[in-house]
């Protein structure tokens, strides 16, 4: 009796605790943990379970690779919380993937897709999935290639959040295309299926597509106008839509800004945004910002280039490459704010990583400072699923 009187007590306690805690607390202590530790924790109590089953939970991070000889270097950013509007510098550095040396290139020319629910893909010898959270790659079969001009391929990675599924789509680089191959990760047919489309177009071979809300979008010119256009691909139904681009746009990339798709030009003293309102009706709006660079005393040979925005706006400035430091830039023009990470990655750190400590890099000699190219992936989010 005592026992059972003792255990009530407990929750009686538990409870008083919990309810003087903040669920908006919760939610931050929640966000910053693994995914296996949230998936323990939400057996806590029903709050806690409907949180981490919510559809924007786990929060999304800005993910970071760069590859030395046979080891990948891994960082992250945190994504900016809503309750925090003040700007700020921070240093972070890299950890070393060293679950597996993956024999793998990740190279300089961007062939990787973008973080899609957990998944990212790209081109080495063969199309080759990535899965950080699990640190697993899967190889993928050889494509089918039914004549010479796809020798050089472009690949886009979907997510259907109905059917739960991730889709790799391949289409030929620069080159007439009336054809893909489309290969479904976790499908009981390991093969390669060919999907025809009535908007016959040709690939940029710039281009980086983008998946939201079920639908890849890419840059392409349609062969019957010779006009650059917005390709759609919806992932489920495997159907091909033709979007105009909008009015005074002329670039190659497209970024998902706020959950929709967005497309930019740079001016003087400010950059105009175009947002696709409606992809039915195909409607684009346009907004302006200011010099996103406020004064956040960027150094004068630091060469940022916007690759993408955060879930909550930010964008999201990167260079393609660095040697021994760099940084990254993230602007909110909403709030006028930004927040710079400095990242430091030692030579000595490197070498003891690949077995020859005492032999790297002088960090002093410029001219003979190895460059390593960056790979970003935003609004990347952890996840569990088995390659």
């Amino acid at each position: 009796m005592r026992l059972k009187e003792k255990m009530k007590k407990r929750k009686t306690d538990y409870e008083k605790t919990t309810q003087t805690i903040p669920t908006d607390l919760i939610i931050e202590i929640l966000s910053r943990l693994p995914e296996k530790s949230v998936a323990r924790f939400s057996c806590v109590s029903k709050l806690w379970l409907s949180i981490t089953t919510d559809p924007s939970f786990p929060r999304p991070h800005l993910l970071l690779c760069f590859q030395k000889d046979d080891d990948l270097f891994v960082s992250s950013i945190p994504h900016h919380t809503q309750n925090s509007n003040r700007s700020y510098s921070s240093s972070l550095s890299f950890d070393l993937h060293h679950t597996m040396k993956p024999q793998l290139n990740f190279d300089h020319y961007n062939t990787s897709t973008e973080s899609v629910h957990g998944l990212i893909c790209f081109v080495s010898k063969e199309p080759t999935v990535w899965n950080p959270s699990t640190r697993q790659f899967l190889t993928l079969p050889t494509i089918p290639r039914p004549c010479k001009d796809w020798n050089k391929v472009k690949l886009f990675l979907g997510y259907d959040p109905v059917e739960r599924k991730h889709k790799v789509v391949c289409i030929p680089r620069k080159r007439i295309c009336y054809v893909f191959r489309v290969f479904t990760l976790g499908s009981a047919q390991e093969s390669w299926r060919t999907v025809k489309t009535n908007h016959k177009h040709r690939s940029n071979g710039d281009t980086v597509g983008r998946c939201i809300q079920g639908v890849i979008y890419y840059i392409a010119s349609a062969c019957q106008s010779g006009e650059y256009v917005v390709m759609s691909f919806d992932v489920r139904y495997e159907k091909f839509n033709m979007i105009k681009r909008p009015s005074g746009f002329r670039g190659d990339l497209l970024i998902t800004y706020k959950g929709r798709l967005a497309c930019f030009k740079d001016y003087d003293d400010h950059r105009r945004f175009w947002i696709l309102e409606d992809a039915q009706k195909r409607t684009w709006s346009s907004q302006d910002f200011l010099s996103p660079f406020g004064d956040c005393n960027l150094s004068k040979d630091t060469d940022l280039n916007l690759r993408g925005s955060t879930h909550a706006g930010e964008l999201i400035y990167v260079p393609d490459d660095f040697s021994l430091s760099f940084y990254i830039l993230l602007c909110d023009p909403v709030k006028n704010s930004w927040r710079r990470f400095e990242f430091k990655v030692s030579s000595e750190e490197i070498s003891v990583h690949n077995g020859v400590e005492g032999e790297g890099e002088d960090d002093d000699d410029d001219e003979h400072r190895p460059n390593y190219g960056l790979h970003y992936f935003p609004n990347h989010i952890d996840s569990q699923m088995s390659l």
